[in-house]
């Protein structure tokens, strides 16, 4: 079995050593050397990101190769806009973690692993309020993916509203409202649920 490691601190998940962003895509684009740099960099990051969305060791794995795989393929036609290169990879990581959440609604089988998940500024984990980890797990599981996304950005990746929508590609106001609405979704499955 395989162990997943996952960074402690915000300056290991960013990776920030070495050149700027936008040299390194450029390098990258040519130069295999800078693309293994580049998943050497982001790697931590992503991987975090989609652990705390799967809970599951070996659905990250899988992921997070898709994630890069898509990099790879995708790469030549980036274009660097000034915009932090984690939102381009946490929207792919996105996109990949939410086909494999409309999956995991299909199969009842696979769950998340979630330990402490704060919602609506109320902390929620079992030991302070009742709520065992298998009941937080299908709550948010059963959520849409959309919501399980704004409350993962938000509550997870410290992402503030502004970033969630570079990461998202939507509005502002738009991500306000989806994060309330996921809020009181996730507020509902847990009363209901119990």
């Amino acid at each position: 079995m395989s162990v997943l490691r996952i960074p402690a601190t915000v300056s290991e998940m960013d990776g920030s050593a070495g050149d700027s962003e936008a040299d390194l895509v450029a390098r990258a684009k040519r130069d295999r050397e800078a693309l293994a740099e580049m998943y050497r960099r982001f790697y931590p990051m992503v991987s975090r990101y989609v652990y705390r969305r799967t809970g599951s060791v070996h659905a990250t794995e899988d992921l997070v190769s898709d994630v890069f795989l898509t990099v790879l393929r995708t790469l030549p036609r980036y274009r660097y806009r000034g915009v932090p290169l984690r939102f381009w990879l946490l929207r792919i990581a996105t996109n990949a973690v939410n086909r494999w959440a409309r999956r995991a609604r299909r199969n009842p089988a696979v769950s998340l692993q979630i330990t402490h998940l704060e919602a609506g500024g109320v902390a929620m984990s079992s030991a302070h309020h009742g709520i065992d980890e298998e009941h937080a797990r299908r709550a948010l599981l059963s959520l849409p993916p959309k919501f399980q996304t704004v409350l993962s950005l938000h509550y997870f990746e410290g992402l503030a509203v502004k970033e969630m929508a570079a990461v998202i590609g939507c509005r502002e106001g738009t991500v306000k409202s989806r994060l309330a609405r996921a809020r009181d979704a996730l507020r509902t499955e847990l009363n209901g649920r119990r």
